[in-house]
């Protein structure tokens, strides 16, 4: 997968935001850049993003390597 699209922008959040490794990591710059865009999201949308599928995958694929 190249490009995550708009709509599971979300996804990729939570996924940062639970596997980051550290301050230093490539997750917290991630997830650093998209709370200075000043996304928020509700605890019901947490729970629903990490049954979904786009979530899944990325902690299949990547949750070693951020």
């Amino acid at each position: 997968m190249n490009k995550i699209p708009k709509e599971n922008y979300f996804d990729l959040v939570i996924f940062c935001n639970d596997y980051h490794s550290g301050q230093w990591s490539r997750g917290y710059r991630i997830l650093s850049r998209f709370m200075k865009l000043g996304v928020s999201w509700g605890s019901g949308l947490e729970k629903e993003i990490r049954e979904g599928f786009m979530y899944n995958y990325l902690v299949e694929n990547y949750a070693d390597k951020i």
